[in-house]
């Protein structure tokens, strides 16, 4: 029993795990120009920033694709997330209907996992000297995190592609270049000595 205990005693277990629902997605800024009509008419609230929406169109998606689906390729061509016909934009000289945020206009869940593991050793008697190795992992499960995609403007912010075909830009293109978003797993070995 004695070599039992010497194995499993002085261990350390942590981790820290926040899960929660992902980012909410803004709804595109209308193009209607309401907001430079009204300071024409010597409006106070000319603070910059004002804008109307675009309105929601009922019954269409706001997405092609599920954002948790684990199957968006942001390198493909049919690769855009968001769904252009689900908006319309405001009619001229009005505000919209719209709401800036949907509760269900999010985009992926991002949970986030960070464990540790580690262990005092004693190294002199009555624990005066000891040796504490600790590991630290954050992203454990190495989840795939990907870059909010482009909200902005559906009916001029046309697809772009790269000579190899992959694409640039659009609505509802996720950024994958230079690594956006991305969040791969890392770890890290502590050491202290306490005396």
């Amino acid at each position: 029993m004695k070599l039992l205990s010497g194995v499993v005693h002085d261990w350390t277990i942590g981790g820290v795990l926040r899960y929660q629902s992902g980012d909410l997605i803004r709804v595109p800024a209308s193009n209607n120009g309401l907001f430079t009509q009204l300071t024409r008419a010597n409006n106070p609230a000319t603070f910059g920033g004002a804008t109307t929406y675009w309105n929601r169109v009922p019954g269409q998606p706001f997405f092609l694709k599920d954002p948790n689906c684990h199957c968006i390729n942001p390198t493909d061509p049919n690769g855009l997330v968001l769904n252009k016909t689900a908006w319309q934009d405001a009619l001229p000289g009005q505000f919209s209907q719209t709401a800036p945020y949907y509760d269900d206009y999010r985009w992926q869940r991002q949970p986030s996992e960070a464990l540790s593991v580690g262990r005092d050793f004693h190294l002199a008697s009555e624990n005066k000297v000891t040796l504490n190795v600790r590991a630290e992992f954050q992203n454990v499960f190495n989840r795939l995190f990907l870059s909010s995609p482009t909200a902005t403007n559906p009916a001029a912010n046309t697809t772009t592609a790269a000579s190899t075909g992959y694409v640039t830009g659009g609505y509802g293109f996720v950024n994958y270049i230079n690594g956006a978003g991305a969040r791969p797993r890392t770890g890290q070995i502590v050491a202290r000595l306490r005396f």
